[in-house]
């Protein structure tokens, strides 16, 4: 939203999108995540020194790193979309609606492990995040598709092209961390501890 008012941008979400996003990725996810399996080497791990917050700087700095991909992944959505598809601004705002919620389920599968690669431990083996996050797309596509819905959230229903280029956007905020996470045991940094 920053980077789109500094830009002249038109303003690519409504309040209401950011409220409904906020419904549908922080909830289920949230709590399906609270039971995932607990990683086989957490004891091999050194305790946190003592008075350490939970949020280090490093921490926060890939927090906002993270953040910034999805937000950079909605706004090339809604540029794309309105400047260069030509579609309608309405399009292009369903378009980063969805980006915005779908790369945060598609995300949050990234929080599994912050070194483990999610293929590694694999993707269904917390069929309850599997679930959840099946049950806030079907939610998310329901603002999208549901006639009486559309006028509520102020969307309009994505050709399939676009709905397809949209799902792949989402997905990048989770290869680019699987990337930066094989990197990481490459070099045996730990930059994401």
């Amino acid at each position: 939203m920053f980077i789109a008012s500094i830009s002249g941008l038109p303003i690519p979400l409504l309040p209401i999108h950011i409220l409904w996003v906020n419904l549908v990725t922080d909830g289920l996810p949230a709590f399906a995540l609270g039971v995932d399996p607990v990683d086989k080497n957490v004891m091999n791990r050194p305790p946190l020194p003592a008075g350490e917050s939970i949020i280090t700087k490093k921490r926060g700095i890939i927090l906002s790193l993270q953040g910034l991909v999805i937000a950079l992944c909605s706004l090339c959505t809604f540029i794309y979309l309105l400047y260069i598809a030509k579609e309608s601004l309405i399009h292009a705002r369903t378009g980063a609606f969805i980006v915005l919620a779908t790369s945060q389920l598609f995300h949050s599968f990234n929080f599994r492990s912050s070194t483990n690669s999610l293929f590694k431990i694999g993707i269904f083996t917390n069929s309850k995040l599997v679930l959840a996050t099946l049950i806030s797309f079907l939610l998310q596509m329901s603002a999208v598709y549901v006639p009486f819905l559309q006028k509520v959230f102020k969307t309009d229903p994505l050709q399939t092209n676009h709905l397809i280029l949209v799902i792949i956007i989402s997905s990048l905020p989770l290869f680019i961390m699987e990337i930066v996470k094989g990197m990481n045991r490459i070099f045996k940094k730990d930059w994401l501890e």
